[in-house]
């Protein structure tokens, strides 16, 4: 009955684990989630005051998302650590077992003959040794030396990621800095310029319907109505082709910032525009040098250096002899058992004998990985110290185009001055008029945006450099006490200093969380 029993329980099991089928995601399950993703993704963040280029950048900083992952990766690489120091420790486990059988296990034994090697035929009796119902129970600890090496130097390796992943965080933050940056100045131009668009397309668009009503009454040839009119539509094309640039501009810097599509801010440079031309005077071996020590991509190639010479050595280890130590307490319940309470000890030694052939193999192998680690270590240099080079040349390039950008604009004005001067003597047109203020206004752009240019040269030179604008526990901060350090780093770098830029003190640190922004 018992076998029985165990043969029908085993049959259903198995026909039960062998039923799976796909069960796909619900719709409601997907709108859900979306709901939900909708409303965290798009939650309400306060905006106070006007930002200025400082709090932007910590609004990024603080909200998005490409380093919240960067943050959580670091976090699963120091995971990572603490679960490979736990493989060093010995393995201690704790047993207990009960069976139980219907029929006792009797046994009978024959006798052999050493001479003849006949077997003597068995008496007929038979012997017991094992009761039907017995209990077991044991603690045994367990430890091989070879997998503690092994387990010593795959937590080492965890560790240089885990750095790794800080490095590439630092790159993320990096990014993040010169998108906002550039984002801003874009933003404040943009700001700028769409209230004097608008004015400039009403009255394009009146001079438009005041012609077409000259064409309707012939007081004009037909031909030169239809040229004034097709030039009044080119500058209406124009105004609504750089409308339409500078529209989205706003929106990128809040998607940057964390806030919600359509959440009203304002921008501290809009309404007093500050065009001073940032300095960098340091010399261009200090920008190579920084560059060298403190670029993220550079620290990166030191670690995976490092982590090539551990993969040597734990390869060099995985063909030393295992030795395994083991201790333990156990117990038996039988009662044929005459000590059923004992202790053991033992020792074993194994290794494979083929790995001697290996030993060659693994040397040249993990020389190998090392000249590998160091080429590429000296190929990421000399692309770092390209970079600085090319960022000083953009830099200095951008002073120019601005330079030369504010002298078209000054003409440009005096140009339409000059144009307004003789439309109110009748000595020109109104589309005259028209024109040359769409041309001042298309100098002024192009003067906002030789500054963006500028601005965003001179922070790529920092990053070219690997300087970071954020201190290093910058996730404990306030979004005002982040500014604040953002803002004193940047005085720092104008003046110079960019050492002294890389110091913050904690004063300035908010003690509460009810002050930090999520």
């Amino acid at each position: 009955m018992f076998k029985k029993t165990l043969l029908a329980t085993s049959l259903a099991l198995a026909i039960t684990g062998c039923s799976v089928t796909p069960n796909s995601i619900s719709t409601e399950q997907l709108a859900t989630t979306a709901q939900s993703d909708l409303e965290l993704l798009t939650q309400d963040v306060a905006v106070e005051s006007a930002i200025s280029l400082d709090e932007a950048i910590a609004r990024a900083v603080v909200n998005n998302r490409d380093r919240k992952l960067k943050a959580l990766e670091a976090a699963l690489a120091q995971g990572q650590i603490d679960l490979v120091s736990h493989e060093m420790l010995p393995s201690l486990t704790a047993s207990a077992g009960y069976s139980k059988r219907d029929e006792y296990a009797a046994s009978q034994s024959a006798t052999l003959d050493p001479v003849t090697g006949e077997l003597t035929p068995a008496s007929g009796s038979y012997s017991v040794s094992q009761d039907k119902e017995r209990g077991t129970y044991d603690v045994a600890f367990a430890w091989n030396v070879l997998d503690f090496g092994l387990s010593y130097v795959r937590a080492g390796q965890h560790a240089d990621r885990y750095l790794i992943s800080k490095e590439r965080e630092r790159k993320v933050l990096h990014n993040i800095t010169q998108d906002v940056r550039a984002a801003y100045w874009r933003a404040v131009s943009a700001e700028r310029l769409l209230g004097k668009i608008n004015p400039l397309i009403n009255e394009a668009s009146g001079a438009l319907r005041d012609s077409q009503k000259v064409e309707s009454q012939r007081l004009l040839p037909p031909l030169e109505a239809l040229y004034y009119q097709r030039e009044l539509l080119d500058v209406l094309r124009a105004l609504q082709s750089l409308r339409q640039d500078l529209m989205g501009a706003k929106t990128e810097l809040a998607g940057l910032m964390g806030l919600k599509p359509g959440t009203q801010f304002d921008l501290a440079d809009v309404q007093a525009p500050d065009f001073t031309v940032p300095q960098l005077s340091m010399p261009v071996d200090k920008m190579e040098e920084l560059a060298l020590q403190q670029r993220p991509e550079l620290i990166e190639t030191h670690y995976q250096k490092r982590i090539s010479a551990a993969e040597a050595r734990a390869a060099i280890i995985d063909m030393l002899p295992g030795i395994n130590l083991t201790a333990g307490v156990y117990n038996d319940s039988s009662d044929y058992v005459l000590h059923q309470d004992w202790t053991s000890f033992g020792a074993q030694i194994s290794w494979n004998l083929f790995d001697v052939f290996k030993v060659g193999a693994e040397r040249r192998m993990a020389k190998t990985r090392e000249a590998l680690a160091e080429e590429q270590r000296l190929a990421a240099s000399m692309a770092v110290l390209t970079q600085v080079h090319l960022a000083r040349i953009r830099y200095q390039e951008a002073m120019k185009s601005f330079d030369l950008a504010g002298d078209y604009l000054s003409v440009a004005e005096r140009i339409g001055d000059q144009t307004r001067n003789a439309a109110q003597l009748k000595r020109t047109s109104k589309l005259d008029l028209i024109r040359e203020s769409l041309n001042t206004l298309l100098a002024e752009l192009r003067r906002d945006v030789a500054y963006a240019d500028l601005q965003n040269s001179y922070g790529r030179m920092y990053v070219s450099m690997g300087m970071d604008l954020l201190p290093e526990d910058y996730a404990t901060y306030s979004l005002e006490s982040l500014s604040q350090q953002i803002g004193e780093r940047f005085s720092a770098w104008q003046s110079e200093q960019p050492e002294t830029g890389a110091q913050v003190s904690a004063e300035t640190k908010s003690d509460t969380s009810e002050d930090k922004v999520i």
